[in-house]
């Protein structure tokens, strides 16, 4: 077998196994809708997202009504592996 050929071998090995876990790993759109229900019925939460840090991650985005929202709340720090960042956003009201 040719030493070019080997490499494409290879290659294709390697794309065919990192495919694999990106498919077993859940989806942050899969994620964010199997936790939402549970964010929102904490007391604050008003709204989750999926939204980009500023370090340029895709993470959860969970709102709040108020820094008191956050405070000793039982909101995590990540969720099946996605970061959760936490934006106070105020009360939402109806125009």
């Amino acid at each position: 077998m040719s030493r070019g050929l080997r490499a494409l071998l290879l290659a294709m090995a390697i794309l065919c196994a990192g495919n694999e876990a990106l498919a077993m790993m859940a989806s942050i759109f899969d994620v964010k809708s199997r936790y939402e229900s549970r964010l929102l019925s904490l007391p604050g939460v008003i709204s989750v997202g999926i939204g980009r840090a500023s370090d340029g991650r895709t993470v959860i985005v969970v709102g709040v009504e108020d820094k008191a929202s956050v405070e000793g709340s039982e909101l995590p720090k990540q969720l099946e592996g996605y970061p959760v960042q936490v934006d106070v956003i105020g009360p939402v009201r109806a125009q």
